[in-house]
């Protein structure tokens, strides 16, 4: 039977299970089977088989001639980079991140809010060897990422109760924050100071500092963050980094039509 979307129109089953096919490939799963591919999406063999060689013959997937498995083209890095550059906000904060990581040496990252995660759009490794790098198109949980907390905490109230209503807290490490309560007076905090704490809630060993990045509405469409390992990062220096990392998102914004911080929306 023929699916539909959410407003009634016809999905082509063959170009969803395609896509479908695509969404399987991820950190953990590298590289896959015929087999594999067609049982993980309960799909004939000869079905899988097909849609997977018509992938291939357009380079969105690549196969691996030793185990004749298959892996992520590069057309779809090709695709992936012509949409990141379509994106001005990487444009326009590119002399903003150089310019904080010249000042502190350390890992600077640019993400934007997809539903309840964040995708790194742009990130510039520091200058030390042990660093916290995050790649470029990473997606993380909001709710552990000073990135995510940061946009979060100055959402409007409506979308913001709508987006943690049925969101599920899970653990990314031990120090992760998964009450929601909890949840909610920390971005009010963050709120108040305007920048995000990330206490080793993503990544053990290391502690980030995020802003949010507001467009012409007042919307907080993204978010800047300086990630350091903790053993670089002392607490007394948390609100120095927080000023920094903050007055360089709010030229960010400026530059991107943003005008009365008086303004901003509240949660």
């Amino acid at each position: 039977m023929p699916q539909t979307s959410l407003n009634g129109r016809k999905i082509i089953s063959s170009i969803q299970r395609a896509l479908d096919i695509i969404d399987l490939f991820d950190n953990e799963h590298v590289e896959l089977g015929n087999a594999e591919i067609a049982k993980a999406l309960g799909l004939p063999v000869g079905t899988a088989s097909g849609i997977i060689y018509t992938l291939k013959v357009n380079n969105y997937l690549d196969q691996n001639p030793s185990n004749r498995k298959y892996r992520l083209g590069l057309k779809l890095a090709e695709r992936a980079a012509v949409l990141l550059d379509q994106i001005d906000l990487r444009k326009t904060a590119s002399p903003y991140l150089e310019e904080i990581r010249e000042w502190c040496g350390e890992s600077v990252n640019l993400a934007m809010r997809d539903s309840g995660e964040v995708v790194y759009i742009e990130r510039l490794f520091g200058k030390h060897s042990l660093g916290i790098r995050s790649e470029l198109g990473k997606r993380g949980p909001v709710h552990s990422t000073a990135l995510g907390k940061a946009i979060l905490s100055f959402l409007p109230t409506q979308e913001l109760e709508g987006l943690l209503k049925n969101y599920k807290f899970f653990p990314v490490t031990p120090h992760t924050i998964i009450n929601k309560k909890e949840f909610e007076k920390d971005l009010v905090d963050i709120h108040q100071r305007g920048y995000a704490i990330d206490e080793e809630e993503n990544e053990l060993g290391g502690r980030c500092i995020a802003a949010p990045i507001f467009n012409h509405e007042g919307y907080p469409v993204a978010a800047l963050s300086v990630s350091v390992p903790i053993q670089r990062f002392p607490l007394e220096r948390v609100s120095e980094y927080g000023a920094k990392i903050k007055e360089a998102a709010d030229k960010i914004s400026k530059n991107i039509g943003y005008r009365e911080p008086s303004k901003r929306l509240t949660p």
